[in-house]
């Protein structure tokens, strides 16, 4: 497997940059019914006490090539000229429209890209396709999952595929329902054999070594006994902890966001693991990423900023 371990190298975000405007909140709470990592997670606030949504949103901009071209079709390094040019063909495969509550984003751009993000700078997984590419025009859908990653697991000699839901709604328990529903019909229409079609056919990289090492993971169609199916969840939302913060308060406002979280956090787990209980596919594995937002319609408008 010396040749498929070479898959993680392809990592393109920085940690750097995942650190300048995300935070990791700490903690030890599990989920019982099923194999699952939950990664709670919080925006950073600026010197004004402000969420950083907007920095986020550019942030993920700076991103919009990696995410959206294999290497076959740019080269490395790129020319200012090289990365404009892309860039403007990056920007016409987002659909970026104007968001309120009454017109929600049924795109889910925003979240998709905010996804590869997170798998990439936390669980060091590179994205093995890049599907916007494979977009005819930007009102096109892209079946099956948000997002198809990768990774070595040189503790359990396996190779870890992520398959990515994104879901950023108003009311968090939505956002979950809308998660399991969409793993479970993935399986139910054995979806997944056309994401491990995908891998191989529209594979990112340019090493043919890798990817016949991709292929050869696959029997008929159906996962070989090197590989592992995880589902990454983005279970984004809007909260009202943000409302309590008290800008002249001597408590720093980290501080007082920190405690808010930590109070309401084993509720939100309870939850999610109420809602697991009665998922019937316990084999599958989990990591699902939990993201609290002032406002998700105003993050999706940022980031759609961001692209125009």
């Amino acid at each position: 497997m010396k040749t498929i371990s070479e898959v993680n190298k392809f990592v393109s975000v920085s940690k750097k940059d995942f650190d300048s405007c995300i935070d990791v909140v700490e903690h030890s709470l599990c989920i019982k019914s099923l194999c699952a990592e939950v990664r709670l997670h919080h925006l950073k606030f600026d010197g004004n006490g402000r969420p950083m949504v907007k920095a986020l949103a550019q942030k993920l901009y700076e991103y919009i090539i990696d995410y959206c071209f294999s290497m076959q079709d740019r080269g490395e390094p790129l020319s200012a000229q090289q990365w404009l040019a892309l860039a403007k063909n990056a920007r016409s495969l987002f659909r970026h429209p104007q968001i309120t509550d009454d017109s929600p984003d049924k795109t889910g751009e925003a979240g998709e890209t905010l996804l590869f993000f997170l798998l990439e700078a936390i669980i060091g997984a590179p994205q093995l396709v890049a599907k916007m590419e494979l977009k005819t025009n930007s009102n096109d859908e892209v079946k099956g999952s948000d997002g198809i990653h990768i990774k070595w697991n040189d503790k359990d000699n396996v190779v870890d595929f992520y398959f990515g839901e994104s879901k950023l709604y108003k009311q968090m328990s939505s956002a979950m329902d809308s998660a399991l529903k969409s793993i479970d019909d993935f399986h139910a229409n054995e979806m997944y054999k056309h994401e491990f079609g995908m891998a191989t056919k529209h594979y990112k990289y340019a090493k043919d070594e890798v990817r016949e090492a991709v292929r050869n993971l696959f029997v008929s169609g159906e996962p070989g006994s090197d590989v592992r199916i995880n589902h990454a969840c983005l279970i984004g939302f809007d909260w009202n902890g943000f409302d309590k913060i008290d800008y002249c308060s001597i408590t720093p406002v980290n501080e007082q966001f920190i405690n808010e979280l930590t109070k309401i956090m084993p509720q939100w787990i309870n939850l999610l693991d109420e809602k697991f209980g009665r998922f019937n596919r316990k084999y599958l594995r989990f990591d699902v990423f939990f993201i609290p937002f002032p406002s998700v319609v105003d993050f999706r408008n940022e980031f759609n900023r961001a692209l125009d």
